[in-house]
């Protein structure tokens, strides 16, 4: 019978090293909208749909969007009151209207789509721009997506909020706000990102691959928080090029914010149509916290994949190298079964295809790599195709992950010799004259190589019950689509290869209804809102590929990147037997297994082991999907704690997560349960201890202590409301 203890209240209050953003008021970090954010939102959105009056003081009077035709600015002649608006009928809570306007000095026809919210005070647009003239247009150029001032609501000085992108660092998805002024005499500031401030931010690190990298969210994730005192707006794209965005504040609280494709300087062919990046706008007041958890429940309500009418959840994988024969798979898929492993995926990584006869036994040797773009089954690894293991796992009731990178293809493999056309070199010319190991990049924006590869990719998906297709990118592709573009084109192969990407996964999705993609691009570097609505990130940071990671690094992932994306996952490579380890790498989905690529161990500690570790990851998931209350910073310090904790708001339910380092002197964290309600009585389980206690919500609200007793030790607490 539980009993009312004290056990989790202690007088004194720890603080490790502040928090990222600060916790004033109780309750204020929930991701409820409220009247007065929709107030102000549903007044731009009337401005803008139904010519209502703007609220000058804060945004800009006129469309948040520019370009230029020739030495002519759609300033001077895209007004609102001359839009043709088509107010579009409210469907699930969502409502698509249109605005367009036509140009008879340019021939440019401009239309922009635009989604609004009955649910949350944001909206989301797309701008196209079409030549409905009989001759080539001027040069579309400095096409800004998102162009307008936004003005502080008191004399604050601004905040910017944002997170690092995913390239393999220790501070991948790092969460900073940075403010934005010089110095306490210099009120102004710029922050611009762009491949030339990519790179040199990238540079300065000395600790990347690659010190250019304009993969869409390898240095910076596309999403911002710009705070204006007591209020802010959240900033997000949807562009899977090269992007930039800028915020150019003055000093004295209005800030020019813009953002677009970063390189295009174009004609437009008569009839051509262009678009521009996906962009959100979602007002807040309050707190960052409350922002953030505004977002994440944006983001999976109508930026994610959806399934039965309900977020799609990130499976509990079982990983497996590709190069492993069928027998060693299905051997593999037997034990799953007989030991009773709850995993609800089964991953087969790269080297499943090819014509090589050689063994490929893992990611270090064989050829995989040299492989890639012969999308035919080895028959050397797997003499009867893959459908042994597809039937295997049918009948295990497990779904099917398999790798493919398919816009790389190795010169020589049979697509690039019997369609050259199809393929771009990086440093432009004909790819029938590529050397032999060559990298071409598949040209996405032809519609015979799309085709091709939607027939190719679906058979193979169809064939097989592959239910998640996993898509890698191990390549920068920018090089290979400047190589190719006509002077007067500037922008063009790129415009028509992000176009064709979007447009090849919904026709996947169209032929395989329930198809889910994983996200990967050498892990998590095509994060962006387009992407993210037709998959999920299974491999968050291409970090975890190897055992010498540090864990309280993937710690640090997890904490930053649950600021923007609830749904992600990543491996903590297991070794061996290690709760803290494996714990660090808890979020919405894992890949666990007690080796590099899956293969169980045999001993029976492990084996039970492994198995704690699946069941706790499933009953945490859906977790993931709640509010974020973040006690501590996102740091890896190993003389600190990180803390979090993740909230159900409709099932009045949590779960806390934290970890003392192997270095902290702290054996207790007291912090603040925003969400609890002091009139109730919760149920509190510790994991570890089993021991489940019930406590008042007025005892545990402002003072709940997390005890370690030793040091590097995870914790992981349930608090749910008794009912």
């Amino acid at each position: 019978m539980p009993k009312l203890l004290s056990v989790f209240m202690l007088s004194a209050i720890l603080l490790v090293g502040g928090a990222a953003y600060s916790q004033d008021a109780i309750g204020t970090f929930a991701g409820t909208p409220t009247d007065s954010e929709f107030a102000l939102i549903n007044g731009w959105k009337a401005f803008l749909l139904e010519q209502g009056a703007p609220d000058a003081s804060r945004y800009t009077a006129d469309v948040p969007f520019s370009f230029m035709c020739g030495d002519r600015s759609s300033r001077d002649w895209l007004k609102l009151d001359d839009a043709q608006v088509t107010l579009g009928d409210w469907q699930d809570g969502v409502r698509r209207s249109v605005l367009s306007w036509r140009d008879e000095q340019t021939s440019i026809v401009c239309e922009v789509t635009l989604e609004d919210y009955q649910n949350y005070p944001a909206f989301q647009y797309t701008v196209r721009l079409r030549n409905d003239g009989s001759e080539n247009s001027g040069r579309i150029h400095d096409f800004k997506a998102l162009d307008f001032r936004w003005n502080r609501a008191d004399t604050t000085l601004p905040v910017l909020y944002r997170s690092q992108g995913s390239d393999s660092r220790n501070d991948d998805f790092m969460f900073v706000g940075e403010d934005m002024r010089k110095s306490m005499w210099v009120h102004h500031r710029n922050v611009r990102m762009d491949s030339a401030n990519n790179a040199a931010f990238r540079k300065a690190l000395n600790s990347s691959l690659f010190d250019s990298d304009d993969r869409p969210s390898a240095t910076w994730l596309p999403f911002f928080n710009y705070r204006t005192g007591p209020d802010g707006l959240i900033v997000a794209l949807g562009w899977n090029g090269g992007w930039f965005a800028e915020f150019n504040h003055h000093g004295n609280g209005d800030t020019d914010i813009s953002a677009g494709q970063e390189r295009l300087n174009t004609v437009l062919y008569p009839g051509e149509a262009i678009r521009s990046p996906l962009v959100m706008l979602m007002y807040w007041q309050g707190e960052v916290g409350h922002a953030q958890n505004m977002f994440r429940r944006f983001m999976l309500a109508h930026n994610h994949p959806q399934e039965d009418g309900a977020p799609a959840l990130t499976p509990i994988c079982r990983n497996s190298w590709g190069g492993t024969p069928t027998a060693e798979h299905l051997r593999a898929i037997k034990e799953i079964v007989d030991m009773e492993f709850d995993y609800d995926c089964y991953w087969i990584d790269a080297g499943w295809y090819g014509q090589g006869k050689d063994p490929c036994p893992n990611v270090f040797q064989g050829d995989w790599g040299s492989t890639v773009g012969d999308w035919r089954v080895n028959p050397t690894r797997h003499p009867d195709t893959l459908k042994p293991i597809a039937d295997a796992l049918a009948e295990a009731n497990m779904k099917f992950l398999l790798w493919f990178e398919t816009e790389r293809a190795v010169a020589g493999v049979p697509s690039t010799v019997e369609h050259p056309e199809w393929y771009l070199r990086q440093g432009g010319g004909d790819a029938s004259q590529a050397g032999a190991g060559e990298s071409l990049l598949l040209n996405l924006g032809d519609p015979d190589a799309r085709e091709w590869l939607t027939k190719t990719i679906g058979d193979i998906l169809v064939e097989n019950n592959i239910t998640w297709y996993r898509e890698d990118f191990n390549m920068v592709p920018n090089p290979y689509w400047n190589a190719h573009d006509a002077e007067d084109r500037i922008g063009m192969t790129e415009m028509r290869f992000v176009e064709g990407l979007y447009q090849f996964w919904d026709d996947l999705r169209a032929r395989i209804p329930g198809l889910m993609i994983d996200n990967c691009a050498s892990g998590g570097r095509r994060l962006e809102l387009e992407t993210l609505k037709r998959s999920i990130v299974l491999w968050r940071t291409d970090y975890n590929c190897f055992p010498y990671l540090t864990t309280e690094i993937t710690q640090s992932h997890t904490f930053g990147i649950a600021h923007w994306i609830p749904a992600n996952s990543t491996s903590p490579f297991i070794t061996k037997i290690d709760d803290y380890h494996c714990r660090s790498a808890l979020s919405s989905g894992a890949v666990l297994s007690s080796d590099e690529f899956g293969q169980t161990k045999a001993d029976p500690e492990t084996v039970s082991w492994v198995k704690e570790r699946v069941a706790e990851a499933k009953r945490a998931r859906p977790y993931f999907y709640g509010d974020f209350y973040p006690f501590t910073q996102g740091n890896w310090s190993d003389d600190a704690w990180l803390a979090y904790m993740m909230w159900l708001p409709e099932e009045e339910s949590g779960l806390v997560v934290a970890f003392r380092r192997a270095k902290s002197p702290v054996a207790a964290l007291t912090v603040e349960l925003q969400p609890i309600d002091p009139e109730k009585t919760y149920m509190i389980e510790d994991v570890d201890s089993g021991e489940i206690v019930t406590a008042l919500g007025k005892d545990i609200r402002d003072g709940f202590t997390i005890r370690a007793d030793t040091p590097r030790t995870s914790k992981l607490i349930y608090i749910t409301v008794a009912r």
